[in-house]
């Protein structure tokens, strides 16, 4: 059976999940599975960094219109545009998808397969979006997670059968976006010649943990002659973490970079990557460093302790801990073997267990395994 897909999400941004999904939609090759992608607009505006992103790409995009905070139209736009193109599987990404997919299997039975990424809980409207998501996942054919620390967590993660992991992946060759001179942005920055730099690369938010960051980061300074730290990303917490900067007297060596197009420039200058997160799935950021040969320390939160092997390919520490994860960031600043060592390991694993062919071909399989079950 030809798996015509439709495929909801839920962004204004090119977050991971929105990365994972055009991997999908690009590289599935020659198959019999069909997509259609929607995403969300208020009125007819659809201006956002996402609208622009697949402008400029060959996929396309469908938009359902939601007026207000009423879910009733949006249920009434899925289910017609289900019929009208004779769509015989939804898959989801997100609350809003979740919650409207449910509805639909509801009135029409249709098979669903929801992905589950890694939560936040920055107030408590995000709390109980993320306890109504994990409710209505139960309802799906197929819930699919990011990593096995994250399956223990959903409800029902124990049934194998049910629920599925399938990590997120990265293209080596392009892991991310670069301009044509990425060396340039430390002129920009004014960081001097021979400064260490560390980098960070995600949401300002509590879940990614940047003031710990920046804790560690005042212990570091101790302990380096010349290092800088690179933010890079926006959010909600930027205001509070520009404070901490001010009381820490760490201003002129941390720099808020904000959210660019080319991350992938800040790769180029930066000694080391640093993920200080409280909470995670699978973060896209540590493969792609690792696929750009940067060396990592992250946390031990979720999915992270399935990508490094502490002290093989990266080093991990607890979370909530300043002094621990300065230390680490020296170890690696300080010691260039291990640095190189790092490098190849972490490359290397990318390679093994993270290429997108293998997430698609996963994928695959799980389309045609829900759709079998209708011709039986």
């Amino acid at each position: 059976m030809v798996a015509k897909v439709m495929v909801l999400i839920a962004s204004q941004n090119i977050s991971g999940p929105v990365k994972g999904v055009f991997q999908f939609i690009e590289n599935m090759g020659r198959s019999d599975i069909v997509f259609r992608l929607y995403n969300f607009q208020v009125g007819d505006k659809a201006e956002s960094r996402f609208s622009d992103h697949v402008q400029s790409s060959e996929i396309k995009v469908h938009y359902l219109t939601q007026e207000g905070h009423s879910y009733i139209s949006l249920v009434r736009q899925v289910i017609k545009e289900l019929k009208n193109n004779n769509c015989n599987l939804i898959q989801t990404h997100g609350f809003k998808p979740t919650f409207l997919a449910f509805c639909v299997k509801l009135i029409c039975n249709v098979r669903w397969i929801c992905f589950m990424h890694g939560t936040t809980r920055e107030n408590v409207k995000v709390a109980f979006y993320n306890l109504v998501d994990n409710i209505c996942q139960r309802f799906a054919d197929l819930t699919v997670v990011v990593s096995e620390n994250q399956r223990q967590k959903v409800w029902g993660g124990r049934n194998e059968t049910r629920v599925r992991v399938l990590h997120n992946a990265v293209d080596i060759d392009n892991p991310m976006p670069m301009s044509e001179n990425p060396l340039i942005v430390a002129d920009k920055l004014k960081m001097p010649a021979g400064a260490q730099v560390v980098l960070a690369v995600g949401r300002l938010s509590p879940e990614k943990g940047m003031d710990v960051l920046l804790d560690a980061f005042s212990h570091l300074v101790q302990l380096q002659g010349s290092v800088h730290l690179l933010l890079v990303g926006d959010g909600p917490e930027r205001s509070a973490l520009e404070k901490q900067v001010l009381l820490l007297k760490l201003e002129g060596i941390v720099h808020f970079v904000g959210y660019t197009a080319t991350p992938g420039d800040y790769v180029k200058v930066a000694n080391v990557l640093v993920l200080p997160s409280r909470s995670e799935g699978i973060p896209n950021v540590i493969l792609e460093a690792m696929a750009m040969q940067l060396p990592v320390v992250a946390t031990k939160v979720g999915g992270v302790p399935e990508i490094i092997d502490d002290g093989i390919n990266g080093l991990i520490v607890a979370p909530e801990d300043p002094n621990e994860l300065a230390k680490a960031i020296n170890v690696v600043l300080s010691d260039d073997d291990l640095k190189k060592q790092f490098i190849l390991a972490g490359s290397k694993r990318v390679k093994e267990a993270f290429g997108i062919q293998t997430r698609v071909n996963r994928l695959q399989g799980f389309y045609r395994e829900v759709l079998k079950e209708i011709t039986m």
